[in-house]
Formats: C-alpha cells, sequence, structure tokens
C-alpha cells in the first residue's frame, strides 16, 4: 500500500477489500490500544500489539513486570536491559509486513518506536498508513504525573542526565518532560497524518476510520 499517497477513494477501497493497514504512533497513554481495541471490537480489525510480543518474549505476565524488570535508568544492569528491550521491539515492529489473512490490521507500536532503527521505520511507514495520536503540549505534564503513578517501560536512550546535588527522582522529573516533547517532534516526522488524541475521543470504530480518511490530504 502506497500510503504516503493514500486518497480518501483508495483509503475506502482498502478498508472494503481488507487491505487497510494502520499503525498508531504517539505518547504512552496517547489512547493507541484503546483506539485498536475499538476497531477490532467494531470492525474486525487484526489488532497487533508490539507490547504484548515483548511481553512474551521476556516470559512477563504484565506490563507491570516489564516495568520493574527495566527499572529507571540509574539501575544497575539497565543499559543492557534497555538494549534488550529496543532490540526486541525493532524485531517486533518490522512485522508491520505481516500477512493478514485477508483482516484489515491496525498496528500498535509503544511510545519508543522512534527510537527504533531507520530501516524497521520505513518498513513501518511503506506497509501502514502511520497514523499520529497526538497529545497536545499542555497535557505533558498531566502525563509525567501520570507516569510517575502508574509507571510503563521506558527505553530513556540519552535523554536522562543528572545534575550536581539532585535526586534520582529530580532528575527523572526534569528528564521525562524533555524526553517526551522530543519524542512529540518524532512522531510527527513519522507519521502520515496526524490526529488530536481530543478528536478521537467516544468515537465508535467506524467514526475513527471516518475521523482518519478526513485527514488524508491535509498537512501534519
Amino acid at each position: 500500500m502506497q500510503s504516503q499517497q493514500l486518497r480518501p477513494e483508495e483509503f475506502d477501497a482498502h478498508l472494503a477489500a481488507g487491505t487497510l493497514r494502520l499503525s498508531f504512533v504517539g505518547m504512552s497513554n496517547a489512547g493507541k490500544s484503546y483506539r485498536s481495541k475499538v476497531l477490532e471490537r467494531d470492525k474486525g480489525f487484526l489488532w497487533y500489539q508490539v507490547d504484548e510480543e515483548i511481553q512474551k518474549a521476556l516470559g512477563f505476565a504484565g506490563m507491570d513486570d516489564i516495568s520493574s524488570w527495566l527499572g529507571y535508568p540509574t539501575s544497575e544492569g539497565y543499559k543492557e536491559r534497555e538494549q534488550k528491550y529496543l532490540e526486541l521491539e525493532n524485531t517486533f515492529t518490522r512485522e508491520a509486513s505481516m500477512k493478514t489473512g485477508g483482516k484489515n490490521f491496525v498496528f500498535d507500536t509503544t511510545g519508543s518506536v522512534v527510537q527504533l532503527q531507520p530501516e524497521t521505520l520505513q518498513i513501518l511507514r511503506e506497509n501502514c498508513l502511520v497514523v499520529h495520536l497526538d497529545v497536545d503540549e499542555g497535557s505533558i505534564e498531566h502525563m509525567v504525573e501520570r507516569f510517575f503513578k502508574e509507571p510503563k517501560p521506558v527505553a530513556w536512550g540519552n535523554y536522562f542526565s543528572m545534575q550536581n546535588g539532585e535526586s534520582e527522582q529530580d532528575s527523572l522529573r526534569r528528564c521525562y518532560p524533555a524526553l517526551l516533547k522530543e519524542r512529540r517532534e518524532k512522531y510527527k516526522a513519522l507519521s502520515h497524518i496526524t490526529v488530536p488524541t481530543a478528536e478521537m475521543r467516544d468515537k465508535s470504530g467506524a467514526e475513527t476510520l471516518e475521523l482518519i480518511k478526513s485527514r488524508l490530504g491535509t498537512v501534519r
């Protein structure tokens, strides 16, 4: 599917033929998994979750287990575990080109998708219409607080540093917003279209698809 050239009528044709491939990208807690679940429930999409595949590969029962295993950048052995996590994510994200058995397909990426190998991101763009679920910059403070209440696995890369006199918690709270802002720009660059999360709220599967189609041909 030449998704970078997709027109509304081509979108409809792929949907009718069972060959539509969507990929949601965006921050953790932006609603990627919920929106994917709605498309599976309402429209029969095949839902592929990268987080779930990583979880199974590591032998964990849930995301809380992965968060505890990965830890924070100050944890001993963090870099090695982060590398393992990203290697698995890279492998499973390449599955964007997987056969779907005649079903429309929604690809649920992780928040760290933009930290993967360029070749993998190219595969994602070539095989899917990449939809950025955009959380506005004003919501970042809320997302930071939610992260510290309900931690999710984070590949910090080079976004973490400690300044003289800072506690670990202070360093994390200073660096995490910078990571989110940088990722937000990278999601925009990776995606074909951007849809504000507020516009997706309470939408059915059919309404979700109509909203995505309405953005085709618009400037991101």
